[in-house]
């Protein structure tokens, strides 16, 4: 049995929000801000590496890309999807429905699909990184173990801050964080 770091599971994240994000589709109306947003989020090296693949399928050098090779790309970029979820992107990318991508629109998509995790497989990850720290196999995490996984990810917080933390998270004040309870930490959402 070999000892893992808490900290190698899971990201740094602030306390309010949620560690893993779920993908939520953004609505038309709102959509250059979504890009946007997620552009903000793509380092330098991210965007050349987006770049040099956007170039190799804009062969006409029209500053676009046809939605229909988006699978084609993704597979170049040796990057999984799912079919489905990319279809749904790519409508929701090419709002206009014009069947072409731009740069921006191109980056956002990839980073999207790259960064999605489909709900079944986030809670079969959460449910074994629970049972990690279910050390018992009580089905809970007790308040103390808790306590210093979010010492050991947010090193920076007070004691006072990390039982108020911890408090926001046991909603049901028993004293032991059931997978729910956890679920809602890291994904952000209720089951």
């Amino acid at each position: 049995l070999s000892v893992v770091p808490l900290s190698s599971l899971l990201p740094p994240f602030p306390i309010s929000q949620p560690v893993l994000r779920l993908h939520s589709s953004p609505t038309p109306h709102n959509m250059a801000e979504d890009i946007e947003e997620i552009l903000a989020e793509i380092d330098g090296s991210q965007i050349e590496e987006y770049q040099k693949f956007f170039d190799a399928f804009d062969r006409g050098k029209q500053g676009y890309i046809m939605a229909t090779q988006i699978g084609q790309i993704m597979h170049a970029m040796e990057q999984d999807f799912d079919e489905k979820t990319l279809r749904k992107l790519i409508r929701k990318f090419d709002a206009d429905g014009s069947g072409k991508l731009e740069f921006d629109e191109f980056c956002a998509l990839v980073y999207t699909v790259a960064n999605t995790v489909d709900k079944e497989t986030l809670e079969k990850e959460l449910r074994e990184a629970f049972r990690l720290f279910d050390k018992e196999g009580n089905g809970y995490i007790s308040r103390p173990t808790l306590k210093a996984l979010l010492k050991e990810i947010a090193d920076d917080l007070t004691d006072a801050q990390l039982d108020e933390a911890v408090d926001e998270i046991d909603e049901d004040g028993s004293g032991k964080i059931e997978f729910e309870e956890f679920w809602e930490l890291m994904a952000g959402e209720s089951d």
